[in-house]
Parts: C-alpha cells; sequence; structure tokens
C-alpha cells in the first residue's frame, strides 16, 4: 500500500511539472491578433422581442414583461425583415471588420432548429414556421 502511495505521489508529481499548452497555439495567437486589431464588429440580436417593440430580451427577468406575454411574442415573429445582404451592406459601410449573430438568446428562443431536447425555436414555434 505504501508503494502504492510513493508511486502515485511521484507520477502526480512528474504529471504537474509537465504543462500542457493544449488551448494556445500560434494560429490561435494569430486570431486574436487580428480579432485584437479589427477594432469594430457588430453584434446582432434579433429575437421575438422584436414582434412587441419590447427592447431587448431581459425584459422579463426584469419584470418588464411576464414570461407569459413574452412567449406569446413567438405567435408573431415572422422574420418578414431578414434582409442579410442590406445587414451586409451596413455592416461593411460602418468599417466594422466582423459581424456575430446571435442565434440563442438567454430567453431560451433560437433562431434555428435545433435538436437540443425541448429547445424552443423560432422556425418551429413562430409564423415562420407556416413560410417554410
Amino acid at each position: 500500500m505504501k508503494n502504492r502511495l510513493i508511486k502515485g505521489a511521484f507520477l502526480g508529481l512528474i504529471t504537474l511539472s509537465y504543462t500542457v499548452n493544449a488551448q494556445t497555439n500560434l494560429s490561435d495567437n494569430k486570431k486574436m491578433e487580428w480579432f485584437k486589431n479589427a477594432k469594430l464588429g457588430i453584434f446582432i440580436h434579433w429575437g421575438i422581442y422584436s414582434v412587441d417593440g419590447i427592447s431587448e430580451s431581459w425584459s422579463f427577468f426584469n419584470n418588464y414583461i411576464n414570461h407569459e406575454n413574452y412567449m406569446k411574442q413567438l405567435n408573431g415573429f415572422s422574420a418578414s425583415k431578414y434582409q442579410p445582404e442590406q445587414w451586409v451592406d451596413l455592416i461593411k459601410e460602418s468599417g466594422a471588420k466582423y459581424a456575430v449573430i446571435t442565434t440563442k438568446h438567454h430567453d431560451g428562443v433560437s433562431l434555428w432548429n435545433s435538436k437540443a431536447e425541448k429547445a424552443v425555436t423560432i422556425p418551429s414555434h413562430s409564423l415562420l414556421k407556416k413560410i417554410f
């Protein structure tokens, strides 16, 4: 038993003394350098809260609207103003070097279908399902 403890402690010391840089490599550093130099980026938050003109998806957390009424906005979300080409033109015109669209908000609603169990998604729970 004592021999096993000594071997285990020795193995632990060897493991701790070995530095693993699995999370950092040259290409990651180059990406981060690019990101740092890009300066301006656009984050697009587009979700069901836009149906009734609610300012943002934290509204039910902040008691601006109750959760039930917030989720009823799914019925009115049609994505009729989805114009990615115009968005790209605006983003380029702004001088932004990148854009990110939020595909799932903290309200639990995803813009695209998901295989996640009990996922609430725009295509399967909104007016969009009638379009496609």
